[in-house]
């Protein structure tokens, strides 16, 4: 599953849009705002980190689906 979300450019303040299996797969993500140049991107070490957070996530939510299921 991938998760598109927004965060504050460090520089200016305006909106990055960032997909979560690109970022995972080492894309870089620029502003949005034509007169800045910054981008952000995820070192090879921190990729693995976020990929097991993000697992792990997938996980918690799979589970919290089927228990909705079994619910109603």
């Amino acid at each position: 599953m991938s998760v598109k979300t927004e965060i504050n450019c460090p520089d200016c303040q305006s909106p990055i849009v960032i997909e979560s299996n690109l970022l995972l797969a080492g894309q870089s993500f620029k502003c949005s705002n034509p007169k800045c140049h910054t981008s952000i991107s995820l070192s090879f070490s921190e990729t693995q980190k976020v990929a097991q957070a993000f697992n792990k996530f997938e996980e918690i939510r799979q589970d919290a689906v089927e228990q909705a299921q079994h619910v109603s």
